[in-house]
């Protein structure tokens, strides 16, 4: 179960990817959310499982106002009493909660009580642990995550530093990227075009106005080149505003949400990533895949655990905006280093391989129902 199963964010796609891995492998697999998306969905129709949601009211709009605390507690009540009935058929199975938001859903009911029901519980964060210290995460985690039967985190190092806090279930499983994005017949690195892309949610965290800005110090070095931002959020309209005041149309494009990621990578050379934290970043991943050489923060453990610096990406000194233009334009210029780093970023990724991943997902399913 995930916030969200019919959105177009990475938990979602890796929420969905778990669910028809092991559905494939044999598996009974129902995947649910609580509450629909607010507003773009995919399709969940003709999927190898069924799919449901707790609450059929879906969240706000970001061109709404916010629900009224009243309605909030009412979704809340209906998705809660939905949820127990869901999981009194399913004593006898294994529950993944994949995000905070769920399990805090389970605890309105009673996570002892499922436990001792034969429920087995296992619970992810789809962050890092230096980003849960730096917002209000860690007191939800560590309310709820120490008492189910596996936390599984993204990388090994965020599993260690969550170990030297007291929690003596933790573990840590990758993202799976599915077998097809990692395929052969993506475009060679030489077949594209001069393109720049980030492809994140719009949003204060993403901190795409550091991009903008880096952009704007090299784009007159490299007047071939052009720079695209795919993606919406609350920032949309202040990101377009910034291209304005800095001068940069001419280079620049904010085209909005996109549905065809794939199709964006296989166009561009470079991809970057200036977020304030990260868990497990499946764009730099899919960038691999598709030969598309990352740039990023280095602002968390998932981060270093897909981009090996100056071989398979480059990572820059966290809020570093002259690095990052410095890292931008040294790739732009040096079209050798950029080829051996997208193919050597290629091979690389391909640890993520959905089948491998499902290989440990079965493993801990096992130990947790022994």
């Amino acid at each position: 179960m995930s916030n969200h199963i019919d959105g177009l964010g990475g938990a979602e796609r890796v929420s969905h990817a778990i669910a028809d891995g092991l559905t494939r492998r044999g598996y009974d697999v129902t995947l649910n959310g609580i509450r629909p998306a607010a507003d773009e969905r995919v399709d969940l129709t003709d999927l190898a499982y069924p799919t449901g949601f707790m609450s059929q009211r879906p969240e706000n709009s970001r061109n709404e106002s916010p629900l009224p605390d009243h309605v909030r507690d009412k979704m809340r009540e209906e998705a809660v009493a939905n949820l127990e009935r869901t999981l009194r058929r399913y004593r006898d199975g294994v529950f993944i909660c994949t995000q905070l938001f769920v399990m805090e859903h389970v605890a309105d009911i009673g996570i002892e009580r499922q436990l001792n029901a034969g429920t087995r519980i296992i619970g992810q964060y789809h962050s890092s642990y230096d980003a849960a210290i730096l917002t209000h995460d860690y007191k939800r985690i560590s309310r709820l995550y120490r008492q189910i039967d596996k936390f599984l985190l993204l990388t090994a190092e965020d599993a260690r530093n969550f170990r030297r806090k007291n929690f003596n279930n933790t573990g840590y499983v990758l993202n799976p990227l599915s077998t097809p994005r990692l395929g052969e017949g993506h475009a060679p690195e030489w077949e594209k075009e001069n393109v720049v892309v980030a492809v994140a949610r719009q949003d204060t965290n993403k901190q795409m106005d550091h991009l903008l800005r880096a952009w704007s110090t090299i784009r007159k070095d490299h007047p071939g080149w052009r720079l695209e931002l795919h993606g919406d959020g609350p920032e949309h309209r202040t990101l377009l505003d910034m291209v304005k005041d800095l001068g940069i149309e001419q280079s620049v494009s904010v085209p909005g949400m996109t549905r065809d990621v794939p199709a964006v990578l296989d166009r561009a050379k470079i991809s970057v990533l200036c977020s304030r934290f990260e868990g497990l970043p499946m764009v730099l991943a899919e960038s691999q895949a598709h030969g598309v050489v990352p740039v990023a923060y280095d602002c968390s453990p998932g981060v270093r655990e897909l981009i090996d610096h100056d071989e398979t990406g480059l990572l820059v000194t966290p809020q570093d905006e002259r690095e990052l233009a410095a890292s931008l334009s040294a790739l732009m210029t040096d079209e050798s280093r950029r080829r051996e780093m997208s193919t050597r970023a290629r091979r690389s990724v391909r640890r993520l391989d959905e089948q491998l991943i499902i290989d440990e997902w079965e493993d801990h399913i096992q130990r947790v129902m022994r």
